[in-house]
């Protein structure tokens, strides 16, 4: 197994995000994502931190401490100004993993969802902060105030217009036992946004699982809909599955009923007259599921978006499947994990990715400042990547452009050597934060069978080469002057974009 020393990632944030605000434009019919400059943030940062602003980046320790001390003024500072623009700082920062999470959203279900909605359909309802306002927090820390600088006073903002930024720093609290970072607390914040679930729930999706909302009363307002079996049905449910989950204390995720639980519902039913096979009994289950579904999801946004997986045929006084629908079969526990797993890896590859190409970008430019012939170049560096991944310019005309020969460029920027690295690196942190996602019987398999370590990390090496690699090296050896477009080469912009290294 790879020793943590090797493999853990050194995560570095430009101090440019501190003062630099993720905004949106509205134009006519689409949203407009730009960074804006906010100058008294940049101002104050550089007041407060002056021997880290001019860092290309942080530490994890001296983000860590930047984000404590900002947080710390803008809640317990006695000057209401000190507080209002620690707290601006902190809101520019918030507002970059706001819009990452966002990005991300729309792979946690599946990649069909990117058919349903794009991610910049998200951002109006949580990139609400354009940083043009001092706020602060009331005195309990629960209410948002607009503060006048030029004579102090204060008014509260109106219930429902609220910035959804300083929201996420009203409930942060750095001194708490947990060790959630700012980072990870802004992800699940945003995720949990109720404008984004509403929207999500517009297309069915982030909806309760079937056995979670049998689980539920079943509403009156569905007395028309469910019969007199059905309601026997879902009592002899929740008699075996919710007091089986009560007793285990179990919590999370609601899977699939057990056979031996089965059983017991189908005897519990007999004694009611009611004979069903446990395929059957599944079936009522997942019908009867359905309709407390769309009822649920009216009930939340006031519309439907799915269908009845049955039909009711009164000359036979019998429910069928619905003919115009595909044959519906349920996922079984196995299937639902796989999905998750693959969920997960798909947003931790681009997450470990993008903190790689950062820490590869920063040893270049180092390794560049020890050798004698281009240490002039080494905080060109990212520029040379700017040049060819972004503006698509050949290493020639970047040798033009540099007044050198395109030789020099090219033993400057040394591409395939840079992508080699970013691969490995990527890969060895990839497994590293992987592995604690495993459970205790594949964690025992790993310390007992090398091989099946073995067989893990070459599946993330074809995973990774499948996911952005194997087109990001056809993109090197290409001849044709075409966008690159490779997962990998879009990283590059997105972090030259969000770090100070941007043009």
């Amino acid at each position: 197994m790879f020793s943590q020393a090797s493999v853990t990632l050194i995560t570095m944030v430009s101090p440019t995000k501190y003062w630099q605000m993720q905004i949106l434009s509205i134009g006519e019919d689409v949203q407009l994502k730009h960074r804006r400059e906010i100058s008294r943030a940049k101002d104050f940062f550089k007041i407060q931190f002056p021997h880290l602003s001019t860092k290309l980046t942080l530490s994890t320790e001296e983000n860590k401490q930047v984000q404590t001390v900002l947080w710390k003024t803008f809640r317990l500072d006695d000057d209401s100004y000190q507080r209002a623009i620690a707290g601006l700082c902190l809101r520019c920062y918030v507002s970059h993993r706001i819009f990452i999470t966002c990005k991300t959203i729309p792979h946690i279900y599946n990649l069909s969802a990117e058919n349903l909605f794009k991610y910049t359909d998200l951002l109006p309802f949580v990139l609400n902060d354009d940083g043009k306002a001092l706020v602060i927090l009331d005195s309990e820390g629960k209410t948002q105030h607009i503060l006048n600088h030029h004579d102090g006073t204060t008014r509260p903002i109106a219930k429902g217009g609220e910035f959804f930024s300083v929201e996420i720093l009203r409930k942060f609290n750095p001194n708490l036992g947990s060790n959630e970072s700012l980072d990870n607390w802004t992800t699940r914040l945003t995720r949990q946004n109720e404008e984004i679930k509403s929207f999500l729930w517009e297309f069915g999706l982030a909806t309760p699982s079937d056995w979670g909302l049998l689980c539920k009363s079943v509403p009156r307002s569905l007395s028309g809909l469910i019969s007199t079996e059905d309601y026997e049905i879902v009592k002899a449910f929740q008699t075996v599955y919710r007091q089986d989950r009560l007793k285990t204390r179990q919590k999370g995720r609601y899977f699939k009923p057990t056979p031996s639980q089965l059983q017991e519902m189908l005897h519990l039913l007999q004694q009611e007259n009611i004979i069903l096979s446990p395929n059957e009994l599944i079936y009522h289950l997942k019908c009867i599921a359905e309709i407390l579904r769309q009822d649920w999801l009216y009930r939340k946004t006031g519309i439907t978006k799915t269908v009845s997986i049955e039909v009711y045929d009164h000359s036979k006084n019998d429910y069928f499947p619905h003919p115009e629908l595909p044959d519906y079969t349920d996922c079984e526990p196995e299937e639902v994990e796989l999905e998750k797993l693959q969920a997960f890896c798909q947003e931790l590859f681009e997450e470990v990715l993008y903190q790689t190409i950062g820490e590869v970008i920063h040893q270049r430019i180092e390794e560049l400042k020890k050798s004698k012939g281009y240490k002039n170049f080494a905080q060109r560096f990212p520029e040379g990547l700017r040049l060819y991944y972004q503006e698509n310019i050949s290493l020639s005309e970047i040798g033009k452009l540099w007044g050198i020969e395109w030789t020099k460029v090219r033993r400057i920027m040394q591409l395939k050597n840079f992508l080699e690295v970013v691969q490995y690196q990527t890969e060895e942190v990839f497994l590293d934060k992987l592995l604690p996602s495993f459970n205790k019987s594949q964690l025992t398999r790993i310390c007992h069978e090398p091989e099946y370590l073995k067989n893990i990390a070459v599946a993330i090496r074809e995973f990774s080469w499948n996911q952005t690699f194997k087109a990001a090296k056809a993109e090197l050896v290409s001849g044709k002057k075409q966008m690159k477009n490779s997962l990998f080469s879009q990283t590059i912009r997105i972090y030259l974009s969000d770090s100070s290294y941007a043009a």
